[in-house]
């Protein structure tokens, strides 16, 4: 991205526009115009991840489970062995005496990653799985 930078205006709601301000206060941002060039961001690499599953993505795969659940703990570790390719990193957390955080750190395409996500989704015991692109 080039470092020339364009003025824009835009309309917005007054409750949006109030909102944004608080978000801008609270995250400690330089400005408003900092805030919306986050948020756009974020909204067009959500868009472009839709657009083509062939490029190439990175991000999280953040899951909670039950790991007394019936083979869970086998399943996730062949699927993370089946998918060396894209998973490229794990951290393991015992959040209680049941439940287990797990994230993966992933890079490949966004088919591969999708795949992924609904294999781990489908799994026993799976409580939430959530990816982040980045």
């Amino acid at each position: 991205m080039s470092d020339a930078i364009e003025r824009v205006s835009l309309t917005i709601p007054t409750e949006l526009v109030d909102e944004l301000d608080s978000a801008v206060e609270e995250w400690e941002y330089a400005s408003r115009s900092k805030a919306c060039r986050d948020a756009l961001r974020k909204f067009l690499t959500d868009l472009r991840w839709q657009d083509d599953p062939e490029a190439t993505y990175r991000g999280t795969i953040t899951l909670i489970y039950n790991h007394d659940a019936h083979h869970v703990t086998d399943e996730l570790l062949e699927l993370q062995h089946d998918d060396a390719e894209t998973i490229i990193a794990t951290q393991h957390v015992h959040v209680d005496d049941h439940l287990c955080l797990e994230t993966l750190v992933v890079n490949g395409s966004g088919e591969a990653i999708n795949r992924l996500v609904n294999q781990l989704r489908s799994l026993n015991g799976m409580q939430q799985v959530r990816f982040a692109i980045v």
